[in-house]
């Protein structure tokens, strides 16, 4: 297996940024959301913008491990690729956790 070219570093190392960028707005874009509307529906303004950029985090997510799958075996660089993959299974698991513990809490 040859060495990555420059081309696929520089491209690496800008969905690593995205993803981080993305994936640290969420919490950004929850914390400083306004709640909006009323009843139930108060407060879900925040949630669905935390939702939607972990969405965008994820696609990027999927994007950097098939883009690590291009080094070589074992390297640090193809490790590193899994870690925002599998951050966006756990947040996956988590949510549908926290969905099944509330239905069975009625």
């Amino acid at each position: 297996m040859s060495d990555p070219s420059d081309g696929q570093r520089l491209l690496l190392t800008a969905l690593f940024a995205a993803w981080v960028i993305a994936f640290g707005y969420a919490f950004y874009a929850f914390a400083t959301t306004i709640p909006g509307g009323g009843g139930f529906v108060r407060g879900m303004n925040r949630v669905t913008a935390y939702l939607g950029w972990q969405g965008i985090a994820g696609m990027v997510s999927i994007a950097l491990f098939a883009i690590g799958r291009g080094w070589p075996k074992g390297g640090a660089v193809r490790r590193m690729a899994v870690v925002p993959l599998a951050v966006a299974m756990l947040h996956v698991v988590a949510i549908l956790g926290i969905i099944l513990w509330a239905r069975a809490t009625i």
